[in-house]
């Protein structure tokens, strides 16, 4: 948090990254110094405020005053409730899909997620459901073109770091949630930084040998693993605290160089892609639905998980075309 001339000092060297500024200063001052730098302001604090009234019981009152937040890639500032008077508002909704009590224990929660394609989808409905208060983000690429059939993001996010894009989409639903980006993503010399405090990892990485290797590491600190991809709904729940002994990948692959097997077998659409790939595709097929359908079930899986629930390993296809049947395909 910081004052209006240390918004002036980054104002004058900033360069628009991922992290949100959170101001406290004299309303008319903040608004004058955004006058004077072409710095678009919203302030919706009334409404926020009647939110706030509906949701406490009556006769409390505020914790504390706003805040004005500023987010340097927009260069705009947003008058916002002070952090805990907005988590009370921001998570009414949750109840009691998710209780009072339950929130404030995942509030104590850090979730670290890597590889933010499919992961990025999926780190931004655990931030969205606050599923913890803490939140790592690890992928070294950038936004291309081809990615936009399936993340949320816009042509002028290409080129951006994807830990970048989703820092960012974190930070417009909660500026105040703590989110760690480690944007060369995980490296044998920052894996055991990335990992230190993580209640629970999502891993949603494409390296084989990464995707192994973070596996015996979370087995041996008896992390939790959840990975879900966008292949006929694929999802694989890796519970190590409660099952030590559950072997990685549970026991169906003895390392990384058999891993292209492991989701089981394609759907037709993407087995008659899959050749094309390097030829006239630039990529695995993936879908924008399927992206958020995977998102939705490590959402679940995640709080569930984060809650201290015992839940089995599991591994299989939650497929709706399965559920959903109808006449053949039309070819």
């Amino acid at each position: 948090m910081t004052g209006l001339a240390a918004l002036e000092d980054v104002l004058a060297g900033e360069s628009p990254s991922w992290q949100p500024v959170i101001v406290t200063c004299d309303d008319d001052a903040l608004r004058a110094l955004c006058r004077d730098r072409g710095i678009a302001v919203l302030d919706t604090l009334d409404q926020q405020l009647a939110e706030l009234a509906r949701v406490r019981s009556p006769g409390a009152g505020r914790d504390s005053p706003a805040r004005w937040v500023y987010f340097p890639w927009e260069r705009r500032v947003v008058h916002l409730l002070a952090e805990n008077d907005f988590f009370d508002v921001i998570t009414d909704r949750n109840q009691d899909k998710i209780s009072r009590a339950e929130q404030d224990v995942l509030r104590g929660r850090t979730v670290g997620v890597i590889g933010l394609s499919v992961g990025g989808e999926a780190a931004v409905t655990v931030a969205q459901e606050h599923l913890c208060g803490h939140i790592k983000l690890a992928d070294f690429d950038r936004l291309d073109l081809s990615n936009l059939n399936r993340l949320n993001a816009g042509v002028d996010d290409l080129g951006v770091p994807k830990a970048w894009i989703v820092a960012r989409r974190i930070a417009k639903i909660d500026p105040y949630m703590r989110v760690t980006v480690f944007d060369e993503g995980v490296t044998p010399a920052n894996v055991d930084a990335f990992l230190d405090g993580v209640d629970l990892l999502v891993e949603e990485c494409d390296d084989l040998a990464l995707k192994y290797g973070i596996r015996v590491r979370a087995k041996a600190r008896g992390l939790d693993v959840v990975y879900a991809a966008d292949e006929r709904g694929f999802l694989s729940i890796e519970p190590y605290r409660t099952h030590p002994d559950l072997p990685v990948f549970h026991g169906l692959v003895n390392g990384p160089q058999e891993l292209t097997d492991w989701l089981g077998e394609l759907s037709d659409r993407s087995r008659r892609s899959v050749p094309l790939i390097g030829q006239s595709l630039c990529g695995y097929p993936q879908l924008a639905g399927e992206a958020r359908w995977a998102a939705g079930q490590v959402g679940h899986v995640a709080r569930r998980l984060l809650l201290g629930e015992a839940l089995p390993p599991f591994h299989g296809h939650l497929d709706p075309a399965e559920w959903i049947s109808g006449p053949s395909e039309a070819i």
